[in-house]
Parts: structure tokens; sequence; C-alpha cells
């Protein structure tokens, strides 16, 4: 039997495996999006230094290979230190792989001057427009039970207590027994009366799937979003898809992305604002299927400015393909996948064949 590429790599390099073979262990958020030539999709965090050292056996299997990584972040990138950050990070990496190019995906149009101003290749592009949008939308046969949902994680930066005036509260949430404990428990004692998605169908936590998360949003009226600051937040395009008009604060991070002022409201800061802003999106009344509609549209936009992108690497590797064709064929949910990293080079090496 032919020895594996990714074989003979450890053969050659066990020095690499040796030093680094905890790391391989580790799962990391990326995809493989193209093989010819490499293209990867990778969802970056506040740690990306972590997630780029994890996945350097991708690195080094390609490194006298021109391949291309697409960078995402869940988390806002809006400061220009930032950006200079990114840039150091690129430069070490291009120092020891030269072949390699980056392309990073900004939520928002701020994240983006400032990354070109470093000298970085910057698209706009919100990864809110990775939802499948199949998944989350209108269920007419639903009825409203609740006049407000937040689906948030149960922690501190989420601000749940901007919400204590709405009487009709429901929560989809995440939840992590053991760093978000205190939270949750405050949580409870400051919504008795509010209803807890999540444990409905079960006497403890249960994480619910899109689909569930889906038929909750649709038993709900407005959608909350109470940060100050993260990342573009997929709960906010999950509640549009959904039909729910928004009631947000202001916020860094570029979840206003897909708003307008039709059926997303910016609020103040305080219990009060939020509640009557809730209330006069209730009054409003707009059809669901209107909101989901032109946030479609908004969505088509940012996807094309992604698939555009992919096809210019094409163009310039000579690749006679047309990304748009592939794109039903590469996409899901959010182009998030965990996997190993070797994972990667032995997608590469299957398909090659």
């Amino acid at each position: 039997m032919e020895i594996s590429k990714l074989a003979k790599f450890f053969t050659k390099r066990p020095d690499l495996y040796n030093q680094h073979r905890e790391k391989y262990s580790q799962l990391a958020p990326y995809s493989l999006l193209s093989i010819n030539p490499p293209i990867f999709f990778i969802r970056n965090d506040l740690h990306e230094r972590l997630i780029f050292s994890s996945l350097e056996i991708v690195f080094e299997y390609l490194k006298d290979q021109t391949a291309y990584f697409l960078c995402n972040w869940l988390w806002n990138m809006e400061e220009p230190e930032q950006a200079h950050e990114q840039k150091e990070i690129e430069n070490h990496h291009i120092r020891k792989y030269p072949h390699h190019k980056f392309i990073y995906l900004c939520n928002t149009e701020g994240q983006r001057e400032n990354f070109e101003q470093e000298g970085l290749n910057a698209i706009f592009f919100s990864n809110n427009a990775l939802i499948d949008t199949k998944i989350f939308q209108p269920i007419d046969a639903i009825h409203k039970q609740f006049d407000a949902v937040y689906d948030a994680k149960f922690s501190s930066f989420k601000r749940h207590y901007l919400a204590r005036e709405i009487d009709s509260l429901a929560f989809v949430y995440y939840y992590d027994p053991v760093n978000d404990q205190d939270c949750f428990e405050e949580i409870k004692c400051l919504f008795p009366h509010a209803h807890f998605f999540n444990a409905e169908m079960s006497t403890s936590y249960r994480l619910l799937t899109p689909s569930e998360v889906n038929q909750c949003l649709n038993a709900c009226k407005v959608g909350l979003c109470l940060s100050s600051v993260e990342g573009a937040m997929y709960a906010s395009i999950q509640y549009l898809l959904s039909g729910l008009p928004v009631v947000s604060t202001r916020s860094k991070g570029g979840r206003d992305v897909f708003f307008d002022e039709e059926y997303a409201l910016i609020v103040d800061d305080s219990p009060d604002a939020v509640k009557e802003g809730v209330e006069e999106m209730i009054r409003r009344n707009i059809s669901p299927h209107t909101i989901r509609a032109k946030v479609l549209n908004k969505v088509k936009e940012h996807r094309i400015n992604l698939i555009n992108s992919i096809q210019n690497i094409y163009d310039l590797e000579g690749i006679n393909c047309d990304f748009s064709t592939e794109w039903n064929r590469v996409f899901f949910h959010k182009l998030f996948m965990l996997q190993k990293p070797e994972s990667g080079i032995e997608q590469l090496e299957l398909r090659a064949k």
C-alpha cells in the first residue's frame, strides 16, 4: 500500500510531530473551501495566535505551496492596534511560509479600513452572512407567546439586566456550568418569571439545535441585543431571518450591519429604554416575511463579496472554474467545523487523488 503524503511528512519531520503532538489532538475552527489552490476558511477569536499555532502542521505541510487563508473573527476587531497586531502576526508567518497568502474577512467597514491601512488584504464581509438561511425563517403556525427573547450566553458582557423591565420575556442561552454558574444564578433571581427555553424539555440545561432555536424565536415578538461590545452576534441575524424585529443597544463589533431603521431600533443602555423599544417594535407590527426578505438581500450582497474574492484567487492562479457554481457544495451552516489539523491534510490528499 502506498504511504500517504501525511505519513511521509511525519516520517521526515518526527521532531515537529513530537514537539507539537499535544497540539495535534486539539480541534481547530477551520474548513477547506478549495483543493486547487488550497483555500482555507479560519474562524478566529481573541486567541488567534493559539489558533494559528494549532494549525502549524497544516502550514508546514503546505510550506512550499501557494495556499490561501481566509480569516474571520467572532469578536470586535475595530481598534487600530488590533489591525497592527494582525500585521505583525502575518509578517511573522510569511517570513516562515512565504508562499502563503491571507485575506481578512472584516465584520465592519471600520475594521476593513484599519486593516487596509496596515497593508493587509481585507474585504468587508460579515460572518453573519454564513448563517444557513434555510434554517431560520418565520413559522406562521406558531403563536407569539412572549414579547421579547434574548438569545445570549449567560455571561456578564451580555448585560441581561437591561431586560429586567420586560414582563413577558424568554431566554435562549448557552450555559457553561463551570464558568457561568454565578451569572446563571443571578439571572434566575433577576428574572423569576422569565421563560427558559433550554430547560423547557428537561430539568437541566440542554443545548438546542439550530432548528429548535428557530422554533423558539418564532414564539416571540422581538429579539434583544444588549451587549456593548462583541462580534457580529449570530443571534442578531437569526432573529431577523426568523422574522423578528430587533431592539439593540449601541454596540461595537458589527451586529448592526444587517439592521434597518424599519425593523431594528437602537436604544439607550437602560432597562426602561429597552422596554419602551420592545413596545414600539410590537406596535409597528411588521410582517415577519418583510423583515426576512430585506435581510436576505443584504446577506446576498455579502456572499457575493466572498464568492468574488475566491473567484479572484481562481483567476490569479489560472483555475478555469466558476466558484459561484461550487458555492452550494462548499457552503454549510456558519462554515464552522471543529476538526483536527491533520484532517485538512487528509482532505487535500483524498480529493487530489
